[in-house]
C-alpha cells in the first residue's frame, strides 16, 4: 500500500524502552542510578535484573535490544565473561549488536587498572562520531547525568521530527510563552495557522 507513512499511535503503556548495558555486579550501584534516572522520566528501563527467563543470555539480549528504542552503555573495569565458543564478551556483544540507527549514550568510569579488551572497546567507541559518550567518577554523580541527556536527546529528536513534518514550510516554531495564551475559537486558530504558514510556502511554490 503506496501513501503517506501515518505516525505510530501507541497505548498509554508503551513507554520509550532504555536498554542499559554494562556488567552486572561491579557497576550494580551506577545501574541502580540508572535505572532511577530512566523512571524518572517515565520511561522504561529494560535490565537484566528483572527476573529469570527461560532462554539462553544471547537470545536474551538479542530479544531485548531488538524491543529497545535507545541503548545506554556503562563501562567500568571489567570486560565480563566470555563464553565458550564466543569471542567477545555479553558486554561488548551487547554493543555491536545494537542498531546503528539505535541513539547510543555511552559513561565511562574513571579508572586506573581497567581490562586490556575494555579498554580495547572504549577506543573503539570513541572513534565512532555517531555515538556520545562522557566520563564520570561515582554513581551519585550518574543519576542526574543520565536524566538530563535522555532530556536532551528526545528533544532534539523531537525538533527533527517537527521539521520532518513541515517540509514545504520553512516558518520557525514559535518560541514557547510563559504565560498560558487565552483560549482561541478552534476557526480563527486555523486561520492563523494557515495565515502565519503561507509567506514562506509561497516563497517555496515561486522557486
Amino acid at each position: 500500500m503506496n501513501g503517506p507513512v501515518r505516525p505510530v499511535i501507541r497505548t498509554p503503556d508503551q513507554r520509550i524502552r532504555v536498554f542499559v548495558s554494562s556488567t552486572l555486579r561491579e557497576l550494580a550501584d551506577e545501574r541502580r542510578a540508572v535505572r532511577a534516572a530512566i523512571e524518572r522520566l517515565r520511561l522504561a528501563p529494560v535490565m537484566f535484573e528483572f527476573g529469570a527467563r527461560p532462554h539462553p543470555p544471547r537470545a536474551l539480549y538479542r530479544a531485548y535490544l531488538a524491543q529497545s528504542d535507545v541503548f545506554v552503555g556503562i563501562y567500568g573495569d571489567s570486560y565480563g565473561w566470555v563464553a565458550p565458543d564466543e569471542e567477545v564478551s555479553g558486554l561488548e556483544d551487547e554493543y555491536n549488536l545494537a542498531a546503528e540507527s539505535m541513539p547510543k549514550l555511552i559513561y565511562i568510569k574513571a579508572s586506573t587498572h581497567r581490562d586490556e579488551r575494555l579498554t580495547t572497546l572504549i577506543d573503539r567507541i570513541r572513534s565512532d562520531d555517531t555515538v556520545a559518550y562522557l566520563s564520570f567518577e561515582s554513581a551519585a554523580d550518574l543519576e542526574d547525568q543520565v536524566a538530563g541527556d535522555l532530556a536532551a536527546l528526545f528533544a532534539e529528536r523531537f525538533d527533527e521530527s517537527w521539521s520532518a513534518a513541515t517540509p514545504n514550510c520553512r516558518r520557525r516554531r514559535p518560541r514557547r510563552s510563559r504565560r498560558f495564551p487565552s483560549p482561541t475559537p478552534r476557526r480563527s486558530a486555523a486561520r492563523a495557522t494557515s495565515s502565519a504558514c503561507e509567506p514562506s510556502c509561497a516563497r517555496g511554490r515561486a522557486g
